[in-house]
């Protein structure tokens, strides 16, 4: 569905995401690049919702902003603006010195509307929001350094065979 006035309603479950400037650019072309705009994020986050959320829900959020698209400024947002439709699930965590509101994306139509918000990277918790002291996920960043890249593929390769034969307790 599109409105006259430049916005896209998009079904998501019970609710309908307004996607406001659909046709802005967020990932220019060049080359033999395409570009692709809001509204091709916001339908490219409706495609993988059932396999993006099982790895979202309940987790506390940190979002990578780009209003101007990723050639433009960027800002990291933890605390959810009060503007957050009051569907959006929020939790409030302890920080030092206060607490942070971290939005949580428990559901296709939050996934949609942080789209619309330009929030291209969805850094994720590797706890959920009701233990956010226990994590429960474990990621290993393997950077080249330099151009040697076969480094990192012996590296991950090293960490596959041997993951097997780690254990974690479960709670």
């Amino acid at each position: 569905m599109s409105g006259g006035d430049g916005t896209r309603r998009v079904r998501a479950g019970r609710r309908t995401v307004e996607v406001h400037r659909p046709d802005k650019v967020l990932f220019p072309g060049g080359g033999d690049a395409k570009e692709y705009t809001k509204g091709d994020l916001v339908d490219y986050h409706r495609a993988v919702a059932p396999f993006m959320l099982p790895h979202l829900r309940g987790r506390p959020l940190m979002l990578e902003r780009h209003p101007d698209g990723v050639d433009g400024p960027r800002f990291m947002q933890k605390n959810t603006p009060d503007h957050y439709p009051e569907w959006i699930t929020r939790v409030e965590l302890s920080k030092e010195g206060g607490t942070v509101c971290h939005t949580v994306c428990d559901d296709t139509a939050t996934l949609l509307y942080l789209a619309d918000q330009a929030s291209i990277t969805l850094h994720r918790w590797l706890s959920r929001a009701d233990s956010a002291d226990h994590p429960d996920r474990l990621v290993f960043d393997l950077d080249p350094s330099g151009d040697d890249f076969e480094a990192v593929r012996e590296a991950a390769r090293l960490l596959g065979s041997s993951w097997t034969s780690w254990s974690c307790p479960r709670r």
